[in-house]
């Protein structure tokens, strides 16, 4: 019961730090809103994916090896959908655009690198007995991904000294699912 509430924390974490989005689109006609909101919406997909895999674990009988293997497939996968989608994004056009694209490059290797420590760790489980220790380092890693998305935001934040950005995100209507 305590691992799944941590795996469900950790991911609930991810999702929250990304607050404070919400608004219209304006997209189509700027680069910075049509930048948002492809940051915003790959966001979403990750963390949605994320929460269902967490979900899973409501019942405790997929508190198993193969549970836990077809969770760090899945994690695998939604962590390089989502590190294509924002390596993808570029830079925004904005004045800190050089600086948030180096904060998001620093997440997606933090991203890879943690979700390639749950692959890890879940292969490496040898029974039963294995796998409350593989939870924790799971949940480790989960909570690694959560400050690595922590530091990238507040670099973005910092960043967009003209606030530019931050506009974009909070006017696109697909960040306010992250918050929803």
């Amino acid at each position: 019961m305590r691992t799944r509430i941590l795996l469900t924390a950790a991911v609930a974490a991810l999702a929250l730090v990304a607050v404070g989005c919400g608004g219209d689109d304006d997209s189509d006609t700027d680069p910075t809103a049509a930048w948002a909101s492809d940051f915003c919406s790959a966001i979403t997909t990750w963390t949605d994916e994320l929460q269902t895999v967490t979900s899973q674990f409501s019942d405790t009988s997929n508190l198993s090896q193969d549970g836990l293997q077809s969770a760090s497939d899945d994690v695998r996968a939604a962590t390089e959908s989502l590190v294509d989608d924002v390596r993808g994004l570029g830079a925004p056009e904005t004045d800190g655009g050089d600086e948030i694209q180096s904060a998001l490059d620093t997440l997606s290797t933090t991203l890879e690198t943690e979700s390639t420590s749950v692959e890890e760790t879940v292969e490496g489980i040898s029974g039963l007995t294995g796998i409350p220790s593989a939870i924790t380092a799971v949940t480790a890693s989960l909570s690694a991904m959560g400050t690595a998305f922590s530091t990238a935001l507040q670099t973005i934040e910092n960043a967009d000294a003209g606030s530019e950005l931050q506009n974009a995100l909070e006017e696109s209507p697909e960040c306010a699912d992250i918050t929803s």
